[in-house]
């Protein structure tokens, strides 16, 4: 099976999201966030819009990275700006950037891993987005393994599918930048798909609800926070521990191996993860 859809951003100004749906379009990957982390100005009027019309929607990060720390921001910052917000699509690492090519496969493996950790961490799926050269030649095969969107239209681009350049890899290929959409004036990228998002079944972890349900107060002197339901989980590595008397969100439940029950809490409005529920008060 094919899907086909398109991908968007400030660029292609205010959609009609309507005649979009209309169309048959199948999903959409929305632009987050502009270079320096901003939102991209769209952003919020384009996800409204494919949730208002029944789009099946994804996000994706063009990343200035050029180290882990950076890299670590960005993906903060996305994880930050979904926060309540459910996503059928992954949230994709967008690898394009002169400079990161420079940096050779070890260190572009670094960066991805770091942005996948913390958006699977949140709740995400993750996948990557780059062109077919970047493919072959810088992905590392260690990277493979993930869900790849991959972008190869000919220099002759116009706006129409050419099955000869189609990649033999990844789950999608935008295969071009000068495509038509009813609802959207000028160009916009176009895209087929071959996995089927919206069909598959969540995991455990895009299950979780992220909207808080109650404030809840640690009892413990220091309470660990793990990155899932168990001891057997390690500590988040941004919070990895909570003091007496910190107040944090708890948005849901679930239980651990061993028959224990545990919260799914919310740090500080951005980082979610996984405290021993008998040492958290509701307030």
């Amino acid at each position: 099976m094919e899907y086909r859809g398109i991908d968007v951003s400030v660029w292609q100004g205010e959609i009609d999201w309507k005649k979009v749906a209309d169309v048959g379009t199948e999903f959409a990957i929305i632009r987050i966030t502009e270079a320096g982390n901003n939102v991209d100005a769209y952003f919020e009027r384009n996800y409204n819009g494919c949730v208002d019309y029944g789009i099946p929607a994804g996000v994706y990060k063009f990343s200035y990275a050029l180290s882990v720390a950076a890299v670590r921001q960005e993906a903060e910052r996305v994880v930050d700006i979904l926060r309540e917000r459910q996503l059928r699509y992954p949230v994709f690492l967008d690898l394009e950037y002169s400079n990161q090519h420079r940096l050779g496969q070890k260190m572009i493996e670094r960066l991805a891993e770091e942005f996948r950790r913390i958006v699977v961490d949140a709740g995400y799926r993750f996948g990557i987005y780059c062109n077919l050269d970047w493919y072959n030649n810088v992905i590392s095969e260690k990277l493979k393994k993930y869900d790849f969107w991959i972008a190869r239209y000919p220099s002759d681009d116009n706006g129409t599918l050419m099955e000869r350049y189609r990649p033999d890899a990844g789950i999608g290929w935008q295969y071009t930048s000068k495509g038509r959409v009813p609802g959207i004036t000028g160009n916009v990228d176009r895209d087929v798909f071959y996995k089927d998002y919206s069909a598959e079944e969540p995991s455990d972890k895009e299950k979780l609800n992220k909207i808080p349900k109650f404030v809840g107060k640690v009892t413990a002197t220091v309470l660990n926070v793990r990155t899932g339901a168990g001891t057997e989980y390690p500590n988040l590595r941004e919070y990895p521990i909570l003091e007496q008397g910190n107040l944090i969100d708890v948005c849901d439940t679930r239980k651990a191996a061993d028959g224990t029950t545990w919260y799914y809490i919310r740090i500080a409005g951005r980082y979610f993860g996984f405290v021993a529920a008998r040492y958290i008060e509701r307030q």
